[in-house]
């Protein structure tokens, strides 16, 4: 009897893992982590997971209320650095990121993170498009229009969403020192797989100037940070540039030092620093869905956070931020508030919106600080500013 049931036994995983489709549909509710290991059981499941569609359909099944949720944070700075030397904050226990050890570059940037895609520049002003769940990534380079002018500065950015199609697409803003202020944009389609050049030229005011270095991708649309009353976004899909208010309501009566912008799932948000003797101070907000208004949600002071972690040593460069980057993160559920996350001294701190309260996310240890590895011998960490990059684990492919 014993003998009989352990045949059927074995008989039954026999033919699950000789049919194709029943196969298929156990892997594609697969978590990811379980799903890389399954990659390498037998030449079926490789095959299966190989595969572009079943790629795309894993990424699309895998979602909570219609975003992608990220599992750890990258934190960099600003400066060329080689690939490996990044530090890494899981948000969930399982989060494993790979490092960019097959990437054959000596000093490489991160740019920014899209929904499972990195965006990286070289040293030698060629540019990486990398997804790094799969270690897959494709080498591009500026147009040649743009890049037969020696004398300009770009900007690039990418919009890639994955719920709403497999294509990526990649925004190169450029502009001549010979007229400052006047750009062009190029866009690349991975679909074609051809550049349309100079689709859009533009002029920024040097009174309300926009940091063009830095966007972010939210809902179909890639954004810049304004300092002015307005800034500017790029729509993607009608590919239109367009303007966005950047006027805030409530203002401290000191300078701004810093202004961070970032989004999390679907919501764009604002945090803003003044220019104090000691700045412990954060000012958040959020834009409203038609784009009108930002609304101030509230004043964090990190001293709060002090009280609760005594060995935070904040303030310590003055008129400097008492901290080196923030970042939101919005909960999964669609009711919740988001967390504002703040590198402060080589730890990792938030505070949550829903509890009212400052918490630690991570920390490696008594006297180990997180972004040492950057700073010369007497550099303070608070010198450098550093930029938190959402990781998410994704199939998708380039």
């Amino acid at each position: 009897m014993k003998i009989s049931t352990m045949f059927n036994s074995v008989s039954a995983a026999d033919k699950i893992a000789h049919n194709q489709d029943l196969l298929t549909l156990i892997l594609l509710r697969l978590p990811m982590k379980s799903l890389i290991k399954f990659k390498y059981v037998s030449k079926l499941s490789r095959f299966i997971i190989s595969d572009p569609d079943f790629c795309l359909s894993h990424t699309r099944l895998h979602h909570r209320h219609g975003f992608l949720s990220p599992t750890a944070l990258l934190l960099k700075g600003d400066r060329f650095t080689p690939p490996s030397e990044f530090s890494i904050v899981p948000l969930k226990h399982y989060s494993k990121v790979p490092f960019f050890h097959y990437i054959n570059y000596s000093d490489i940037k991160i740019l920014q993170s899209c929904n499972g895609f990195l965006l990286c520049e070289s040293y030698r002003r060629s540019y990486l498009v990398c997804n790094p769940t799969t270690k897959a990534f494709r080498k591009f380079y500026c147009p040649s229009n743009s890049c037969n002018n020696l004398l300009s500065r770009f900007r690039i950015s990418l919009a890639f969403d994955p719920l709403r199609s497999p294509d990526y697409k990649i925004i190169c803003i450029w502009e001549s020192y010979r007229k400052p202020c006047k750009f062009n944009l190029d866009l690349y389609s991975s679909k074609t797989g051809s550049w349309d050049l100079s689709i859009i030229t533009f002029e920024v005011d040097e009174d309300e100037p926009v940091d063009l270095n830095h966007g972010v991708f939210c809902n179909g649309r890639i954004h810049w940070c304004g300092y002015g009353d307005k800034s500017l976004f790029f729509d993607v899909e009608t590919e239109c540039l367009e303007t966005m208010a950047m006027a805030l309501p409530v203002q401290m009566d000191a300078p701004e030092e810093c202004r961070y912008l970032g989004e999390s799932r679907g919501v764009l948000y604002l945090a803003v620093t003044n220019r104090m003797p000691v700045c412990l101070e954060l000012d958040n907000f959020e834009m409203a869905r038609d784009y009108s208004q930002w609304i101030w949600k509230k004043r964090l002071n990190l001293g709060d956070a002090v009280k609760i972690f005594p060995e935070l040593e904040l303030g310590c460069i003055k008129y400097g931020p008492g901290f080196s980057g923030v970042c939101m993160i919005r909960s999964e559920e669609e009711d919740e508030l988001p967390r504002v996350v703040v590198w402060a001294d080589g730890k990792i701190v938030c505070f949550d919106f829903r509890e009212g309260a400052w918490k630690m996310v991570y920390d490696l240890g008594p006297g180990i600080k997180i972004g040492s590895l950057y700073l010369g011998e007497d550099d303070h960490l608070h010198y450098e500013r550093f930029h938190a990059y959402q990781y998410f684990e994704n199939l998708s492919c380039l």
